[in-house]
């Protein structure tokens, strides 16, 4: 690497994302629409970064998880790139324009739901997948978005139609990510099952999550348990990653431990009713972050500023991809 002075230590900006899970597509993004975290350029142009980056994008990502628009952000920062965060930071009110930040975006996937607008819906999407880290817009926008989609339909006659044209739409967006990811890398992928009766926002947010993280996964549905012996030996899977229903019964309970047992793979349950069905089953809770460093798989480093560290946008952490001006 080049040499540049004034930090000990310089990393990529590959490396960076891996270390807080922000891609490279949204630090880029970052510093050229907002002006936020500017690199090093070493003497061939390339982007570094030091330690005191690292904290500012730290620092962002506690706003973020405030309800902090990215535009609005700036003024907010109290470390700069000469001078670490110490102390997380306090949370402060926001204005009625930061609270309603996730709700005019919402709103506006709602209508583009009942217009049948996938071009709007993708658009929209893709623009905030560039801005946001996937913990971000989990928690700000896919979850209250599908959940409140739901409520809004209620009594439409078009309600089923609507919601079945979401899900196609949704699930051919995280398809085609989940498939550049499997092509891009070696890695033998795992396995995301939804069990029948598990909702299907469920499994595609599940599926953001895990491609976020970078793991490859293939992702199936199946009817019965049983089904899943079969899949799993023919696939040569080590890792399975399950689903539950919200509500099982206690034959098909005996039939998920009997799986877990001898399906020659570690099984892991996922999702909103794991920690249920994981009671149930005698067996310990954790969360998707503790479930893949069990697993092996590196994760970034937790910040106390915010809540875990996703991203949901280009898989490619590892190079930069600007073009000779854009390094």
């Amino acid at each position: 690497m080049e040499k540049v002075e004034d930090e000990a230590i310089w990393l990529t900006i590959g490396d960076a994302a891996q270390r807080t899970g922000v891609n490279p597509v949204t630090l880029r993004a970052w510093q050229r629409r907002f002006g936020l975290v500017v690199p090093k350029r070493t003497p061939k142009g390339h982007r570094l970064y030091g330690e005191s980056h690292l904290a500012q994008i730290e620092e962002i990502l506690f706003w973020l998880n405030q309800g902090v628009a990215i535009s609005k952000v700036k003024p907010l920062l109290k470390s700069s790139q000469t001078q670490a965060a110490a102390k997380p930071l306090a949370k402060q009110a926001l204005t009625a324009e930061e609270q309603n930040l996730w709700l005019d975006h919402i709103e506006y996937l709602n209508q583009s739901c009942l217009d049948f607008n996938a071009a709007a819906l993708n658009v929209k999407l893709t623009e905030l997948s560039g801005l946001y880290p996937f913990s971000v817009l989990k928690n700000g926008l896919y979850w209250p978005w599908l959940n409140g989609l739901e409520g809004l339909l209620l009594g439409r006659p078009d309600a089923a139609c609507i919601e079945t044209w979401v899900i196609d739409e949704l699930s051919a967006r995280i398809a085609k990510r989940r498939l550049a990811q499997l092509q891009a890398d070696a890695q033998q992928p795992c396995l995301l099952v939804e069990l029948q009766g598990a909702k299907p926002i469920n499994s595609l947010i599940m599926s953001l999550e895990l491609s976020a993280y970078h793991v490859n996964h293939n992702l199936v549905k199946v009817t019965n348990v049983s089904e899943l012996h079969f899949i799993v030996q023919r696939l040569n899977c080590s890792q399975v990653f399950l689903l539950p229903q919200p509500q099982m019964t206690s034959t098909e309970t005996q039939a998920l431990q009997d799986f877990m047992t001898s399906a020659g793979a570690k099984v892991y349950l996922v999702g909103s009713y794991a920690k249920v069905v994981n009671q149930a089953l005698g067996i310990a809770h954790c969360d998707t972050v503790q479930l893949l460093v069990q697993c092996g798989i590196a994760v970034p480093k937790q910040t106390p500023f915010s809540q875990p560290i996703l991203s949901d946008t280009n898989t490619n952490t590892n190079t930069d991809t600007d073009t000779e001006s854009e390094k």
